[in-house]
């Protein structure tokens, strides 16, 4: 579907969401491998289709659990596997019956990152995204919304359930202030506006606890997850002359330490914050390939970069599931590093690379070459 086409206004949102009726059945999902952004954005928009007597199912992308960091929000409990939905036979040969009225598509802008849950969609009558990403050049939905200037897609559904005067409750506040937490770092990121002051603060009014909110999400973790964080740390290399600053895991870090994988979101915050780097990269390698995240002060777009590898994201936020899923980590950094910033020593090491030719010299059997 093309973009231009299948784009709507805001006001014309509001108009869609205002008119699905009471007894209608919502399916509300965001992206595979679920992070704050996306619970939280999911189960505010659930909640307030429930306080209107709308039936709305939260739906995980992957035939999974919520992650553990988010067990307890209120409605967490009623998060729907597609499998729930989508009998194992029903997604291998034959169509399944149910199809749900309207498919709401949160904070993901690919639609192969509803994983499990894009057959869901499919059979839906009718579906939206709603999202803070820069838009795909196509859609994967019948309508979009899209505002990359909202801080979360948690931010843009508070902003948008008052602008319709629809009611927030404090588990809606809870979880709105749940998204914009996690995509700004605790408010530390470029993203962070005076909008989202503003909306934290009418969350905080309508119950939203920030010092609970925080001690949940980062001050229950268990022992063996710090140990993972101190292996990261000291893996931690500059590289490009200082410019970019790198760090990794793997599936048998994980193992080897009994870490969840509940506990691995965010890990490149650990390197993020080394002075007089411009970039961070934090490469995880797994069963099914390596999952490269970015970071930048803003400077430096890494979503740019991220592209061209099939990834995307914001200017300082971004992430690539990397194409050849057998690639070392060695591998990744031959072709990435390149377009990463380069500084003072990377430059003039290129500059010298640049000049160097292979030159052949005649040897003789009474040539020696001292070392």
């Amino acid at each position: 579907m093309n973009v231009d086409d299948m784009n709507i206004t805001r006001k014309q949102l509001t108009e869609v969401l205002a008119e699905i009726p009471v007894g209608a059945c919502v399916l509300i999902s965001g992206h595979t491998r679920a992070d704050g952004d996306s619970i939280g954005s999911v189960l505010a928009l659930t909640r307030a289709f429930e306080l209107r007597g709308i039936q709305a199912i939260p739906l995980l992308a992957d035939n999974a659990t919520p992650p553990a960091p988010y067990l307890w929000m209120a409605g967490c409990e009623k998060f729907t596997r597609p499998e729930e939905l989508l009998p194992e036979s029903a997604q291998s040969e034959s169509p399944s019956n149910f199809a749900a009225d309207v498919f709401i598509a949160l904070d993901t802008p690919d639609f192969g990152r509803l994983n499990k849950a894009g057959e869901l969609l499919r059979q839906s009558n009718k579906s939206i995204i709603i999202d803070h990403h820069p838009p795909l050049k196509e859609s994967y939905a019948d309508l979009r919304y899209t505002q990359v200037e909202a801080a979360a897609t948690g931010e843009l559904i508070w902003a948008l359930l008052g602008e319709m005067n629809w009611q927030r409750d404090e588990a809606i506040a809870t979880a709105c202030y749940v998204s914009t937490l996690s995509d700004t770092g605790s408010f530390q990121f470029s993203n962070t506006s005076k909008e989202t002051f503003a909306y934290t603060s009418e969350m905080i009014e309508a119950g939203a606890q920030p010092a609970k909110i925080a001690q949940q999400l980062y001050g229950q973790k268990p022992l063996a997850a710090l140990h993972l964080e101190g292996r990261i740390l000291s893996r931690a290399k500059l590289l490009n002359g200082g410019a970019v600053v790198h760090s990794y895991l793997s599936d048998a870090d994980l193992q080897e330490l009994g870490v969840p994988v509940d506990y691995t979101e965010n890990l490149i915050d650990l390197i993020r914050c080394v002075q007089d780097t411009d970039v961070a990269l934090f490469i995880t390698q797994s069963s099914k390939g390596p999952r490269l995240s970015l970071r930048s002060d803003g400077k430096f777009d890494v979503s740019a970069v991220a592209q061209r590898f099939g990834g995307g994201g914001h200017k300082p936020a971004a992430g690539i599931t990397w194409p050849d899923k057998t690639a070392t980590k060695e591998q990744i950094l031959d072709e990435l590093l390149p377009h990463l910033p380069q500084g003072e020593e990377g430059a003039e090491m290129a500059s010298c690379q640049k000049d160097w030719k292979l030159v052949s010299l005649p040897v003789t059997e009474d040539d020696t070459l001292e070392i």
